[in-house]
C-alpha cells in the first residue's frame, strides 16, 4: 500500500461515534498519521447496531506525498481492510497504534459522483443515500474476489513467518548447539541432516516471501526481503563449504582453514536470519506481542547457543579436538577422538 491516501475508521472512545485517521502509506507496515490531510467527518457518522458509518469529506485529496487521483475518473481503484479479530480500538486519537488487518480487497469507484458540489453534506440527501446504497452493493459485489485472494496473501504471510522462524530460530541453531553437546557415530551426518532441513525450510519460505513482496504491489525495495535474499543465497555455499572441510580432514585429520571458514560463515549468516525475521514482523505491522515473543525465544537460543560454544571452549581447553570441534567425550582405541576414528575406519 505504499503511496496510497488512506482513511482509517474506528470506535471514538465512548463508541458512540467514529475516528477518522488520515494516513499515508509507506509500504508494509503500519501507515501513520498524516495532518496534511484535510479531511472531516460529517453529520451522519457514527455507530449503528455495529455498524461504523465515516462521512469523509476531503478538501485536498487530488493530489498527495506519493499519489493523485481525477475527479473525471469513471472507474478508479480503490482498496479496503479490516482487522475483524481481536480487540476493538476505542480512543478518540488519531495516532492510535494499529494491528494489521486480517481481510482485505478491492473496488473501483466513479469519483465523478464523488464530488459534493455545492451541497455542504451530500449524504444527507436522500437521493445521494439511495445512489450510494446502490453503488456500495455493486462495490461489495465486485471487491469478493479481492477479499479472497488477499486472504489467502495473508494466510502465506502467515506460513512465511512460521517457517522462517522455525528455520533460523529452532532448526539451524538446534543443528550448530548438538555439535558441541553431544558426540557419537554419524554425528556429523545428523548435523548436516538438521541444516539441509532447515535450508529447505527456508528455500520455500523464500519463495514465499517473493510472493508477498511482489503482490500486491511491489515491497523488493524494503530492507527485510533484500537481506532475506541475500541470506538464503549465501547459504547455499555453507553445504560446500561443510563437505570441503570433511574430506580434507579425512585425509589430514587436522584442522584447516576450511572448517572455521565452514564454522563461521555459518553463525555470521545465521546470525543475519535471526535479526531479519525482526525486520519481517516490523514491516508486517506484527503485534507487539509477536514480536515480543519472536525477541524472547531468538534471544534464548542465541544466549544458550553462545553459552554453549564458550563452555565447550573452556572445557576442551588443552584437550584433544574433533573435526568440528566438539567437545571430546572419550577417545578412540588409537587416542583419536570417536568423530575421528569412525572418518579413519571410513578411510580404510
Amino acid at each position: 500500500m505504499a503511496g496510497a491516501n488512506i482513511f482509517i475508521v474506528y470506535a471514538d472512545a465512548d463508541g458512540q461515534n467514529v475516528t477518522l485517521s488520515p494516513r499515508l502509506g509507506k509500504g508494509t507496515f503500519q501507515p501513520l498519521y498524516d495532518n496534511q490531510t484535510q479531511a472531516v467527518l460529517l453529520a451522519g457518522s457514527g455507530i449503528t447496531n455495529g455498524t461504523m458509518t465515516a462521512n469523509i469529506r476531503c478538501s485536498n485529496c487530488a493530489s498527495w506525498s506519493g499519489g493523485s487521483m481525477s475527479f473525471t475518473d469513471t472507474n478508479s481503484d480503490w482498496i479496503w481492510a479490516v482487522k475483524d479479530t481481536g480487540a476493538s480500538i476505542a480512543s478518540n486519537s488519531q495516532t492510535s497504534s494499529l494491528q494489521q488487518h486480517s481481510i482485505m480487497g478491492n473496488f473501483n469507484l466513479d469519483l465523478t459522483k464523488a464530488t459534493g458540489g455545492n451541497s455542504s453534506n451530500p449524504f444527507l440527501d436522500a437521493t445521494s443515500t439511495s445512489s450510494a446504497s446502490s453503488s456500495a452493493s455493486s462495490s461489495a459485489s465486485s471487491s469478493g474476489g479481492g477479499s479472497s485472494s488477499m486472504t489467502y496473501r495473508h494466510h502465506v504471510v502467515e506460513a512465511h513467518a512460521i517457517m522462517m522462524s522455525l528455520a533460523f530460530v529452532i532448526f539451524f541453531p538446534m543443528g550448530a548447539i548438538i555439535m558441541r553437546v553431544v558426540s557419537f557415530r554419524g554425528l556429523l551426518w545428523v548435523h548436516a541432516g538438521i541444516q539441509l532441513f532447515a535450508y529447505a525450510m527456508a528455500i520455500a519460505g523464500l519463495g514465499m516471501g517473493i510472493y508477498i513482496a511482489l503482490y500486491p504491489s511491489s515491497q523488493l525495495n524494503q530492507a527485510h526481503p533484500i537481506i532475506g535474499i541475500i541470506v538464503v543465497s549465501l547459504l547455499f555455499f555453507q553445504p560446500f563449504l561443510g563437505l570441503i572441510h570433511h574430506f580434507i580432514f579425512v585425509k589430514s585429520h587436522r584442522r584447516t582453514f576450511w572448517i572455521y571458514a565452514h564454522i563461521w560463515y555459518g553463525r555470521a549468516v545465521l546470525i543475519l536470519g535471526m535479526i531479519n525475521g525482526g525486520l519481517g514482523l516490523q514491516l508486517s505491522a506484527d503485534s507487539t506481542g509477536g514480536m515480543i515473543a519472536y525477541g524472547v525465544i531468538a534471544g534464548i537460543v542465541g544466549v544458550t547457543w553462545i553459552g554453549v560454544v564458550l563452555l565447550d571452549l573452556v572445557k576442551s581447553r588443552g584437550k584433544e579436538e574433533g573435526e568440528t570441534g566438539e567437545k571430546i567425550i572419550g577417545a578412540g582405541a588409537n587416542g583419536s577422538s570417536p568423530i575421528e576414528s569412525e572418518e579413519m575406519q571410513r578411510a580404510e
